[in-house]
């Protein structure tokens, strides 16, 4: 039972950065002056299905708190980065900023068994592959 553990996923930190003609860079996607109504950017970032909580939803039923607990680890935190797809899916999903490899490989795991797909990142009304950067924290409560 997972009542002694709060697992939450700090969205505060959740960017992405622009992506253009396929390719991932690292610079935030630039606000646009607006000339016009019809001049409006069509520029938007990847949504998950539900918004941000149903992704916490999906990533806290996947995690398995066991492997932590029995390692004496009652508190972890990582940075999960992975590109959203042009058809949603997440690829390259790596851990990054950990402590120990078993945070690491507890991270990874939940991450890769979400199967719901995102909407896709657009960029002049195009859908384009878009690097995403999470920041994952696990505490044990009593």
């Amino acid at each position: 039972m997972k009542k002694y553990l709060l697992l939450s996923l700090v969205f505060l930190g959740l960017f992405s950065a622009e992506a253009q003609q396929d390719l991932l860079t690292s610079t935030r996607p630039k606000a646009n002056s607006v000339s016009s109504p019809h001049a409006q950017s069509k520029d938007k970032n990847p949504e998950f299905p539900g918004g941000l909580q149903a992704f916490r939803k999906e990533f806290v039923s996947n995690f398995q708190t066991q492997t932590l607990l029995a390692s004496g680890i009652k508190e972890a935190s990582a940075t999960a980065m992975f590109v959203v797809e042009k058809d949603g899916s997440m690829s390259d999903i790596k851990i990054e900023a950990y402590k120990n490899e078993i945070i690491r490989d507890e991270f990874l795991k939940a991450l890769k068994k979400i199967n719901t797909k995102w909407i896709a990142g657009e960029k002049d009304g195009e859908k384009v592959r878009i690097r995403m950067r999470q920041p994952l924290i696990f505490k044990t409560v009593k």
